[in-house]
């Protein structure tokens, strides 16, 4: 059964991250190739490492939202790390511990001020 979206959240910590509107979560795993002379002609990998990163848009509100935009704002600036947790509703999350890489302010005349957030995981993202 489908789920729909209106029940997800962006987390710092344990804080919300206000006006967010859309996020996405990206994880991977490279493969090597493994093959040999018994592999009948067939490409075989092995997985290899994890990563995964995420993305995240909305409203801009860094003036007021010091526990969430500001504290995404901060943590690039500073060069540390922040506890993020992707709610997609109240029950399903992924969360893990990531460095923010990208912030975008979208000040369009005609329409509200927009804010982005790119995420890249230190570290295991965890599912409960």
């Amino acid at each position: 059964m489908a789920i729909a979206g209106k029940g997800g959240k962006l987390k710092v910590g344990t804080n919300s991250v206000t006006d967010i509107s859309n996020w996405k979560l990206d994880i991977e795993v490279d493969v090597k190739e493994q093959t040999d002379f018994d592999s009948n002609g067939w490409v075989e990998v092995l997985p290899q490492l994890k990563s995964w990163s995420g993305t995240a848009e909305g409203f801009w509100n860094v003036a007021s939202d010091t526990n969430g935009q500001k504290a995404l704002q901060d943590a690039l600036l500073n060069g540390t790390t922040v506890s993020i947790e992707f709610n997609v509703n109240g029950t399903n999350k992924y969360t893990g511990t990531a460095y923010v890489t990208k912030i975008s302010v979208d000040e369009p005349v005609d329409d509200n001020v927009k804010f982005s957030v790119e995420l890249k995981g230190s570290g295991a993202l965890t599912y409960a």
